[in-house]
């Protein structure tokens, strides 16, 4: 037992080591850089920047400006993510049939004609719609990490504020830490930084942020400010107001998420553990009846 319990304390304490090294890393990183894979072929960088590019395909006006921002709002930061998302969606459409043809004239060569096609057609579809289908998902992710985040954001800031801090200031010093909880979060604080140091002014900063969010929890957020910014009233009262108010959101999620367990337990213990319990129960019986019977006869 002493074994077991410091190899586990060792376990811990590595991948908090281990988690804290990816962290700065990270940080360290100018933005834009970390989509990239390190051992990304420069080559491959190249052939998307150059082949796919997005003025190349014409993903200009209120259709780039709406797909960048599904891009960032699914955690996508690099500035090329435009051209890496149309590489992948050409490269799924073409190689995904083709691989499936593949697929039923190698392995599948005596099958019907029908269920070759609909090996086609089903990885089609997958092609067509899985990348939506990826980015909606990461969407959705990300919005319950940012409102999982948000308090932890505010907490800091009504710190910082109440330590002498201007907003901007406060943003800026809380971003490091932030990063550490959640980083799609803290790069969005990034962004906002990296646009107001451009000359945007904060109350635009603020609105553009919420937008690249797109949560509740965040426009609030940038109402709130917006309101004390233009009323002149004091942005840590209404700061410490809001954060009370979230964590109390949080909590009350945390126990609608609580109170669904029951519910959804009933499938795995209806499909997986209730049989084992009814054959445990029944199989001592159905010796006994094939004894019996065997006896009989």
């Amino acid at each position: 037992m002493a074994f077991a319990a410091v190899s586990g304390l060792v376990f811990v304490a590595g991948q908090h080591l281990m988690r804290e090294m990816k962290v700065q890393q990270r940080i360290s990183v100018p933005i834009g850089k970390q989509e990239v894979a390190p051992g990304l072929l420069d080559g491959l960088n190249a052939v998307v920047l150059k082949y796919f590019n997005e003025k190349r395909f014409k993903v200009e006006g209120p259709t780039r400006s709406k797909l960048r921002q599904e891009l960032l709002r699914a955690g996508f930061f690099h500035p090329e993510a435009i051209s890496y998302y149309i590489f992948w969606r050409i490269g799924l459409v073409v190689g995904l049939p083709l691989l499936g043809y593949l697929i039923a004239m190698i392995l599948l060569p005596e099958q019907s004609s029908l269920l070759k096609l609909g090996l086609v057609a089903l990885l089609t579809v997958i092609a067509i719609f899985g990348p939506d289908a990826y980015i909606a998902r990461r969407k959705r992710l990300l919005a319950d990490e940012y409102a999982t985040a948000f308090p932890d954001l505010l907490d800091l800031m009504v710190v910082c504020v109440d330590a002498g801090l201007g907003l901007e200031a406060g943003l800026d010093r809380i971003s490091g830490e932030i990063i550490k909880k959640s980083y799609a979060l803290g790069m969005n604080l990034l962004l906002m930084g990296a646009e107001t140091r451009a000359g945007r002014s904060t109350i635009d900063a603020l609105a553009s942020f919420a937008d690249r969010l797109g949560v509740d929890a965040a426009r609030a957020f940038v109402g709130t400010l917006r309101q004390s910014i233009e009323l002149g009233s004091d942005v840590g009262d209404a700061l410490r107001v809001f954060s009370e108010e979230m964590r109390d959101k949080r909590l009350l999620r945390a126990e609608e998420q609580a109170n669904k367990l029951p519910v959804k337990m009933v499938l795995p213990l209806g499909a997986c553990i209730f049989p084992v319990i009814l054959l445990v129960i029944l199989f001592p019986v159905m010796v006994k009846l094939t004894t019996v019977f065997r006896a009989v006869h």
